[in-house]
């Protein structure tokens, strides 16, 4: 029997049994040139899906406008001719900044492929991944003293990191790279060869060109084997750490009104390490996709639970606060933008983090001076010095709080105002030329306040 059904009916196989194309009409394939990926598209579209090809050129090799060149002129010559998107990118800038050049290579890569998905309306992204692809993958992992849902290895679909509502199929994951040149060669569709894949500058290189060589020249099928142990292990995570986990995420998760992704400190200090570092590690990955899934990570977030209350870890993408109730992982996009000094004239709203505020002068008493309303202060005009302006505060900003004898920093009076710690930054302070006038929506400052003789007041105002 000739490579090209049995192959075909092999996929089919797996693509049934896994359900992978189940409610996908449209799908996005990332295709780089190589084999895997040129079978992919052929595979799918064979099956009656609606493909669109996607192309990164990273312009890194000198045969990158080659691999460009080969994917346009074989999706033109398809009938019907199959849709390209196609991005130049430099993965050097980033990667300048401390992640690797393969790291960030791969998040322009899928951040491409997501926008293309949205722009034509797919229901999932397909990669080429295969069986020694999965077997390389396990042997990575393992060097890396990964647990159980390391050494399953890659599924053969997950939601799409960033577009949740997007799957990720690896349709080509239960056949070996030999069958898929086979059917290659004898479908007719060409290919380009990276040669960097075979580098042994980096590990899946390495494994790839020796020790996998080395291990199948010594046990028969030893390839199949470890890619049969990731399935092994895929089946016993699905069915039990994943459910277990689960559970404990939601009996863990604090349901609030504020940003990011809060986890309640009693039912993390009431978890054994093994747990509690994986429900830290749930949560990084739910809310911040490109920190580090590391055990280093876990355990340095960990200590949070017993830290004092404001204290922080920072990490790609986003930190992780410690709060009275729990710790709250909260992604960079989410953080309120510093609001810089801002002129504060009357009937003009100025935008903070917390809402608009204005500035009213009148010679009428306000029916309360001393308001318990948080977001209205009254201060006497007259007693402003210059012109008043909003800023953020800043560390070191001291003032002498309504009824105090003495002075408070801003961020020790945001303490005792019990601010949760990723709310401080958005505080703001309306200043005049001798200092803080009023932290607001917490107190009025001393030398501002209204008295007997007092004959203008200024009514400032927050608009939440």
């Amino acid at each position: 029997m000739s490579a090209e059904p049995t192959f075909l009916s092999a996929v089919s196989d797996f693509l049934d049994r896994h359900c992978l194309l189940d409610g996908v009409g449209c799908a996005v394939v990332g295709v780089s040139g190589g084999v895997d990926s040129m079978v992919c598209l052929d595979v799918l579209r064979r099956r009656g899906v609606d493909v669109v090809a996607a192309h990164v050129n990273y312009g890194l090799r000198p045969a990158a406008d080659d691999d460009e060149a080969l994917v346009r002129t074989w999706c033109d010559r398809q009938d019907p001719p199959l849709p390209l998107r196609v991005r130049t990118a430099d993965p050097t800038a980033e990667a300048e900044a401390g992640a690797s050049l393969q790291a960030v290579a791969r998040r322009q890569r899928y951040r491409f492929f997501r926008a293309v998905a949205r722009e034509v309306g797919a229901d999932a992204v397909a990669v080429g991944h295969h069986r020694d692809d999965q077997a390389e993958t396990l042997l990575l992992h393992l060097l890396r003293g990964a647990g159980p849902e390391g050494l399953s290895g890659m599924p053969p679909a997950r939601p799409v990191h960033g577009a949740p509502e997007l799957r990720l199929l690896r349709p080509l994951l239960s056949r070996r790279r030999s069958e898929i040149e086979a059917y290659a060669e004898a479908a007719g569709i060409p290919w380009c060869v990276d040669a960097t894949n075979e580098s042994t500058d980096y590990r899946r290189g390495w494994i790839r060109t020796q020790v996998l060589p080395l291990l199948e020249a010594e046990v028969e099928g030893a390839t199949d084997a470890i890619a049969r142990s990731a399935d092994l292990m895929r089946a016993y995570v699905d069915e039990t750490v994943a459910p277990a986990l689960r559970q404990r995420f939601d009996a863990a998760r604090i349901s609030d009104a504020g940003p990011g992704l809060l986890l309640d400190l009693a039912t993390l200090r009431a978890e054994p390490p093994v747990w509690r570092h994986r429900l830290l590690l749930e949560a990084l990955r739910q809310t911040l996709p490109n920190a580090p899934q590391k055990k280093a990570v876990a355990e340095e977030i960990a200590a949070l639970v017993d830290a004092q209350v404001g204290r922080r870890v920072d990490l790609a993408g986003g930190s992780v606060w410690r709060e009275r109730p729990g710790l709250r992982f909260l992604p960079a996009a989410e953080r309120p933008d510093p609001v810089p000094l801002t002129p504060l004239a009357p009937q003009t709203a100025v935008a903070t983090p917390d809402g608009d505020l204005t500035l009213a002068v009148t010679p009428d008493r306000p029916p309360a001076v001393r308001t318990a309303d948080p977001t209205v202060a009254v201060a006497d005009a007259d007693r402003i010095a210059g012109s008043l302006a909003v800023r953020s505060w800043t560390a070191g900003d001291r003032f002498r709080p309504l009824g105090l004898e003495g002075t408070m920093l801003v961020s020790d009076l945001l303490t005792d105002a019990k601010v949760a710690p990723h709310r401080r930054p958005a505080a703001c302070v309306v200043v005049d030329d001798d200092g803080i006038a009023w932290v607001v929506g917490h107190r009025l400052a001393h030398r501002v306040r209204v008295q007997p003789s007092t004959q203008r007041y200024a009514v400032l105002r927050l608009d939440p």
